[in-house]
């Protein structure tokens, strides 16, 4: 009798103990989340717009507007313009709810701040037509800056965060062409034509369970056109897969302009095939001559209105298919 109370109070016990637990692990969330609203409450803010559609700012001498179309932003003085996208998300995130450090009331007039000639506006509207220009105005020994709302004489001090996002040119603002996103191993043929020749490799793929692989020239159905040593195209098959564009020199070429970056007719054509959800692609690049300092090729991938251009050393690796090569 006295083991089933004590198993009785023991489950008693544990009982009130769950409870208690539970209890306390509430009141701690609910704590929680009293000090975040606290904590946002006590936050100041220089806008409210939702949905930023609309953004302009002056760089340079130069107003920059960008509007956002369907789920993408444009540049409005070049509908063909290629923005990068993540950069003006960033910035409507900014502008849309910005947050001050200090609200600077009963202080000096705007002029004493800068804010009477800003360094910079910055102009933003929202889908549902709510508009907010913001000025900035002094740089603080700390790296902050004034600003202030146009139409109202309260001054702020934020942090450099608008500024930085608003000192970038629409060169910088530029999204540059990708090519495939591949590894050297998912190449399955490469071919190089440049001197008024074309090599072409082929990858086979052997059934064993390593996954070994073997190179041949022009097709892989005659066993004398085996590549004796792989390490060659494998670099070759590598470095193909790390070209990257450095900058675009023309985002909208036409044809009659491509002789201007020998790619009327190209120094070099490299194609390359890769397997892609299970399908096989093709990626071509064009190179043409050297840019204005030597440091780059302009190169055009087929179909492209981009001339772009790809460091020289990069180029200069992939087309080296003779050296390593037996």
């Amino acid at each position: 009798m006295k083991k089933k109370r004590g198993l009785l109070y023991g489950t008693a016990a544990l009982a009130a103990l769950c409870v208690i637990y539970v209890g306390v692990g509430q009141y701690m969330n609910h704590s929680k989340e009293q000090a975040k609203e606290k904590e946002e409450g006590e936050k100041v803010y220089l806008t409210d717009l939702s949905n930023v559609s609309s953004l302009s700012y002056d760089f340079d001498g130069q107003e920059l507007s960008f509007t956002k179309k369907d789920g993408k932003w444009g540049y409005d003085g070049d509908v063909l313009f290629p923005v990068k996208q993540e950069e003006m998300d960033s910035l409507a995130s900014t502008v849309s709810k910005l947050e001050a450090l200090r609200k600077l009331e009963g202080g000096d007039s705007l002029s004493a701040y800068g804010l009477d000639k800003p360094i910079k506006t910055i102009s933003a509207a929202a889908e549902d037509g709510t508009k907010a220009v913001i000025l900035l105005g002094n740089a603080t020994g700390d790296g902050d800056y004034y600003a202030s709302v146009e139409g109202q004489d309260t001054p702020y001090l934020i942090s450099s965060t608008l500024y930085s996002k608003t000192n970038s040119g629409l060169d910088d603002l530029m999204a540059l062409e990708e090519f495939p996103a591949v590894s050297g191993a998912d190449i399955k043929s490469i071919t190089v034509t440049k001197d008024g020749s074309s090599k072409h490799f082929v990858k086979k793929k052997l059934e064993d369970k390593d996954g070994n692989i073997e190179w041949y020239r022009d097709s892989a159905d005659l066993l004398d056109n085996k590549i004796s040593d792989n390490s060659g195209l494998n670099v070759l098959a590598d470095s193909l897969s790390s070209l990257k564009v450095k900058s675009c020199s023309n985002y909208k070429v036409q044809e009659n302009e491509l002789a201007g970056y020998d790619l009327d007719q190209p120094a070099a054509v490299i194609t390359y095939t890769y397997d892609k959800n299970g399908s096989e692609e093709t990626f071509t690049l064009s190179v043409g001559s050297l840019n204005s300092d030597s440091s780059c090729y302009y190169t055009r991938t087929e179909g492209s209105s981009n001339i772009n251009e790809i460091e020289k050393a990069s180029i200069d690796k992939c087309l080296t298919v003779d050296k390593g090569i037996s």
